[in-house]
This record gives C-alpha cells, sequence and structure tokens, in this order.
C-alpha cells in the first residue's frame, strides 16, 4: 500500500495530501503520545550511580549530590524507583511513576513528546501543572532512557514567567 500511494504522490498536486498521510512526513501529526512500562524496562536493577542536581532557591546556586537508583517495575502501569544519598541515608525515599491506562500521561501529566534518537536513547516529556517552591507552576518532566544511562529532569515555570528553568535532575549511570 505505501508503494501504491508513492506512486500517486508523484503524479502532481496529490503529492501534498499523500505526505500527509505518513506519519514521519506530517511536521504538525496531532495525534498523542503514548508510554508504558515497557520503554523503561531496560532500567531494572539496583546498579544505577549517579548525582541530583538542583537549584537551590535561597541561595539561588546550583548544588549537586552524589545519589544510587534501583528501579523496579511492579505491574504494567507502575514503576517504583528507590533513590539512596550515600552519607544522608535519613532522606532515602522510594517514589512511584504511574503511567496512565492508556500510555497518554505520566504522574498525571500528559505525554507532549515521545523521541527515539539514533542512538537508540527515548526520550519522553510530560507536561502539567503542579506546584514548586509552594507556588502554582507547569512542570516538564524529561525522562532520558537508554541502556546505559538513565535521568529524571524537572523544569519549571512559574506563572510570571514564559520558559521552563531546571529545577533539578537526577543522572544515572551504569
Amino acid at each position: 500500500m505505501r508503494i501504491f500511494l508513492t506512486t500517486i504522490c508523484f503524479a502532481g498536486s496529490i503529492l501534498v495530501a499523500c505526505a500527509a498521510n505518513e506519519p514521519s512526513a506530517s511536521p504538525i501529526n496531532k495525534a498523542a503520545f503514548s508510554a508504558s512500562t515497557k520503554d523503561f524496562h531496560s532500567l531494572q536493577g539496583d546498579e544505577w550511580v549517579g548525582n541530583l542536581s538542583y537549584l537551590n532557591y535561597d541561595s539561588k546556586e546550583r548544588s549537586a549530590i552524589p545519589v544510587k537508583l534501583r528501579l523496579t517495575i511492579l505491574s504494567d502501569q507502575v514503576l517504583q524507583y528507590a533513590i539512596q544519598y550515600p552519607g544522608e541515608e535519613q532522606y532515602n525515599s522510594k517514589q512511584k511513576i504511574l503511567i496512565s491506562r492508556n500510555g497518554t500521561s505520566i504522574d498525571g501529566y500528559k505525554l507532549t513528546a515521545r523521541e527515539k534518537k539514533p542512538d537508540g536513547t527515548l526520550v519522553l516529556i510530560t507536561e502539567g501543572t503542579g506546584r514548586d517552591d509552594n507556588r502554582r507552576a507547569d512542570i516538564q518532566m524529561v525522562y532520558t532512557i537508554s541502556e546505559s544511562e538513565f535521568s529524571i529532569r524537572k523544569n519549571v515555570r512559574f506563572r510570571e514567567n514564559t520558559t521552563y528553568f531546571n529545577r533539578n535532575e537526577y543522572s544515572f549511570s551504569r
């Protein structure tokens, strides 16, 4: 069928209409992006080490501390990640990532982009409203996933701003 459409497209003005039928050819593809726990499957395990870098609102400076990660897939829709802070164990925590049944949201934020890079790295971007620094804000989460690297980046945009800034980022490798 693709060959047939390509042949028809070369017939003249139908070219634009046929190109729009090809998902990768359409620059304004409005189809919903989706994600699943399968996208995170390669991350399972506890051999992840890295850093948490964050913007300290009091000092207006960035800080970084070492962290370790263990990720477990609990079900078709739920991931759990345990963060360890070596030397500051009182801050160790477990958090869950919930993917909606239809895969169009992660932790209640709408999946707005999904990109598979040539090296196999998957980038998932979600956006929604939330709170940061006890203020309403637009929140953008960027999940970067590969066999050997994983990051969760939180970008924030307060109501009085027009652009996002990076609030914090967990970056891991193994």
